[in-house]
């Protein structure tokens, strides 16, 4: 995805955090200096301004922010769905396994999705076609790895896979459709679905939507698994920080479509850097009382320079 940055002349932060010198070699995936803006009638809208992170093989790295900050977006980038957008304009360098996003073409973007790498997607309505059942779905998703796999050998393992994310009776959901399955049914399909080949990097988008506590823990536990079992990175996208803080290694904290904070998830939960990190700590309702805070929703210091931790526990701005 390489591209000259657009010339704004505007501070992205790259310089602060040291982004730009960033060596891909050892990481799954790696992103630097991404821009992405969409044209439309009104004119052109900026959407992310220059951000970077990388993640290393069996990581579990979580991008937090508010909604509308960027979080989804830079995902379906890595996974190549916004390059096929015709209205988007991305710049940056996004490179996958050391392999350049940039030199494939739809065709082989279209092949890492669901093998290579693989999509927990926030909502389950739009992942889930309603004209198929389930399990021509599931039978689709596994054949994407083994094409002579028969259908009798899928829907067993479809099965199996389906079990484990707590769905009692697998053989009556295979044979539903989506429309009349519960909420809660269809995100633990889609899970289910994304970790069916197990991937290389596995991508989360607030996966405990429509969920109850019981099968989020599962689903994270699940998670944990795969990163043991099979070395697999995940990039766990969310706002729930008390999720985050106990699943993932290493934290990005995303505000208006830049990276403000980044570091080991201890050092940030204990010493936060950045004026929006402790805004966004601050705003998590407290249980002992007091109802919501009362935080500002701009402030001048937002837009501060990124704040990287570099030891374990205490951060330095770089």
């Amino acid at each position: 995805m390489s591209a000259n940055r657009p010339g704004s002349g505007e501070d992205t932060g790259s310089v602060k955090n040291g982004s730009m010198e960033r060596n891909s070699s050892g990481a799954l995936l790696d992103i630097r200096d991404l821009h992405l803006g969409f044209r439309g009638y009104t004119g052109y809208t900026k959407v992310l301004h220059g951000i970077s992170l990388s993640i290393n093989r069996g990581q579990r790295v979580a991008l937090v922010g508010e909604s509308g900050s960027g979080k989804s977006v830079t995902a379906r980038i890595v996974l190549g769905l916004l390059q096929e957008t015709r209205t988007a304009r991305i710049t940056g360098d996004v490179e996958f396994q050391g392999n350049d996003m940039s030199s494939l073409n739809a065709s082989q973007r279209r092949a890492l999705r669901g093998t290579r790498m693989s999509m927990i997607f926030q909502d389950p309505t739009s992942a889930l076609n309603p004209v198929f059942t389930i399990g021509y779905q599931f039978t689709e998703v596994l054949r994407r790895v083994d094409e002579k796999l028969s259908k009798e050998a899928a829907y067993l393992r479809a099965a199996e896979l389906l079990h484990t994310v707590s769905i009692p009776d697998p053989a009556r959901v295979l044979d539903a459709y989506s429309f009349q399955l519960s909420g809660g049914m269809n995100q633990r399909i889609i899970i289910a679905m994304a970790l069916a080949n197990s991937p290389s990097l596995l991508i989360a988008d607030e996966p405990g939507t429509a969920l109850d506590v019981t099968v989020q823990a599962q689903t994270l536990q699940l998670m944990h698994d795969m990163v043991a079992t099979h070395n697999t990175a995940v990039l766990f996208i969310s706002h729930n920080l008390g999720v985050v803080r106990e699943f993932a290694d290493r934290v990005y904290v995303i505000y208006r479509g830049r990276i403000v904070e980044e570091g080991a998830t201890q050092s940030v939960f204990e010493s936060p850097g950045h004026a929006y990190t402790r805004a966004l700590m601050a705003a998590v309702p407290r249980v002992t009382g007091g109802g919501i805070p009362d935080i500002d929703d701009e402030s001048a210091d937002f837009h501060d320079p990124c704040f990287t931790h570099d030891s374990p526990i205490a951060g330095t701005e770089s």
